[in-house]
């Protein structure tokens, strides 16, 4: 149906709306505030950890690198050097570039290096990468990155379709923080009013990889896979939000080897399973192509660390979801929800990251029109509440008439975001903060559990300001993500010298609630980190882990 859609388009008004040139404003002091500062020379410390089955041999090494915008536009200016100060000849290859209206673009936003290397032991080794200056040594030419990268053998995803690089290139996580991979992040510990947030995030990875923390009695029990696993190999549902890239951000925030091991190798397995025609594999047979399961965010943060080719491969497979579901709202659909217009807008936005294709960045651009479009003239009878008004039949909600779902705007908030940075379109600041009065206004409740002498605060799974969905026993858990709502709204109130108290007043209770939720681990107490259902470890973190960030900007 979106196909024909977008050829009746084309027909009516010449060519799609979404071809049209997005506004930008890159000159406010919000916008330019993601950005570190540019840094035309400098250096980064990398450390290397070879495979162990890369011992006692020369062996091709390849990885990627991203840099923030405004460090460097030409990859002659990038050089590698070893822990004895020796510069090494490698080989550089632009992966992905930053562009207009990016401060400091166009310059280069990551790059393949590539070299061989004598893995003499299997102590990591830091070397220096350096930038600003005429590389001295080169190599003449590359190779496909996948080169013998290694199959694994540790039965955590299929050992011949899932593979391990030679060896692996740490960054530390100040530089994957202002590298804006996935928005700006604060180095886990940096904050420690976020410590409890960082334990939880550290406690439910180690869940959604089957390695779960489980006391004595857990370990032995005899339906331990069942009761304590992720079956991420067979089902779909953990896919749901997008798993890899929640993964990658234990990464992007701690610089540790293990999580992003992990990534890699999840990356590598979603890219596998993505069908021809952009559906998910592990979706039941006969569900047709779906949009959500789109992970095209987390195939981009792969593209910059690594570039391999099957990723640009699965890219193109996933970008036709974009004409599968249109994102167009009106009454008569039976069919439309907020988290199905963000990950369109996700899809649109990352492909563009990776490709520079300006019609993926166009599309992006009509998906805000439409959410624009919800907030500010809403359909008539419809309440103009500040969110993207449906209605709860469209949403399969018991919920029948006006409505909006204040978790599933925060999945449409974090897409939102990771256009702002490549548009600087001057909407999103403005949808954010409407968006968090909607949502302080008619979005959450007051209430006192049962057996309880404190009174917590919960969003409501739908609410406008005709219609509420029943108080449920599991509000509570969008406790944490809907705090992004509020966070967002904190930090552009902030920049434009506008009210920004009634945000955090809110966004504080929610916390409280959120803790009661994500208990700290005792010996001999059922894990606090079993993940049910286990779409929720993404629902809770990717979307989350800027506010440390978001938090602490003047």
């Amino acid at each position: 149906m979106g196909l024909l859609f977008a050829a009746l388009t084309a027909l009516i008004c010449g060519a799609p709306t979404w071809a049209q040139a997005p506004p930008a404003d890159p000159t406010t002091v919000a916008y330019r505030g993601f950005f570190p500062a540019p840094q035309p020379q400098g250096k980064v410390p990398l450390t290397l950890v070879p495979h162990p089955r890369a011992l006692s041999q020369v062996v091709p090494v390849s990885f990627g690198v991203p840099f923030p915008p405004g460090y460097v536009s030409d990859p002659k200016l990038i050089s590698l050097v070893d822990n004895t100060g020796q510069e090494i000849p490698i080989h550089v290859e632009v992966l992905a570039n930053w562009l207009p209206p990016v401060p400091g673009a166009p310059c280069i936003r990551s790059v393949l290096i590539q070299y061989q290397d004598y893995m003499a032991s299997s102590v990591p080794r830091t070397y220096t990468l350096r930038w600003g200056k005429p590389r001295q040594k080169s190599m003449p030419k590359g190779w496909p990155a996948s080169r013998s990268w290694l199959s694994i053998t540790d039965n955590s995803y299929p050992a011949l379709t899932v593979k391990d690089p030679t060896v692996w290139a740490l960054l530390p996580a100040s530089w994957l923080g202002k590298a804006l991979i996935k928005g700006r992040l604060a180095p886990a510990g940096t904050y420690p009013a976020f410590h409890w947030y960082e334990e939880a995030l550290g406690g439910f990875y180690q869940q959604a990889i089957n390695q779960p923390v489980l006391n004595k009695n857990q370990q032995v029990h005899p339906e331990r896979k069942k009761r304590f696993g992720i079956d991420y190999l067979n089902t779909y549902e953990p896919w749901l939000f997008d798993r890899t890239t929640t993964i990658f951000l234990r990464y992007l925030t701690t610089g540790d080897l293990k999580p992003y091991k992990f990534a890699l190798r999840d990356v590598q397995f979603y890219a596998r399973n993505v069908q021809e025609d952009g559906n998910f594999a592990l979706l039941k047979p006969g569900r047709p192509p779906n949009v959500i399961y789109g992970n095209q965010e987390a195939l981009t943060i792969a593209w910059f660390f690594t570039g391999l080719n099957s990723l640009q491969n699965a890219s193109k497979r996933v970008v036709k979801l974009l004409d599968r579901w249109y994102p167009e709202y009106s009454p008569e659909r039976t069919f439309w929800t907020e988290r199905h217009l963000a990950f369109h807008l996700m899809i649109a936005t990352a492909a563009y990251e990776m490709t520079g294709d300006p019609a993926l960045l166009a599309r992006a651009r009509h998906a805000m029109d439409i959410a624009v479009g919800m907030q500010t003239s809403p359909p008539p009878g419809a309440p103009k509440d500040g969110c993207l008004i449906h209605t709860g039949v469209q949403h399969s909600s018991p919920v029948k008439g006006w409505t909006c779902s204040p978790w599933m705007s925060v999945l449409f908030e974090d897409a939102a975001m990771r256009y702002y940075l490549v548009s600087a379109d001057p909407r999103v600041p403005q949808l954010v903060l409407t968006m968090a009065d909607y949502f302080i206004t008619h979005g959450i409740y007051r209430r006192q559990p049962k057996n309880s002498k404190k009174t917590f605060t919960y969003p409501y799974y739908m609410a406008s300001s005709v219609e509420k969905a029943e108080i449920s026993s599991m509000d509570w858990q969008h406790c944490l993500d809907t705090g992004k709502l509020l966070v967002l709204a904190i930090y552009f109130a902030r920049k434009q010298n506008l009210p920004w108290k009634q945000y955090l007043k809110i966004y504080d209770e929610l916390v409280v609630s959120a803790k009661e939720m994500l208990p700290k681990h005792r010996t001999g107490r059922i894990t606090p980190y079993t993940l049910f259902p286990p779409r929720k470890f993404s629902w809770w973190f990717r979307t989350t882990a800027d506010i440390p960030w978001l938090l602490n900007q003047p």
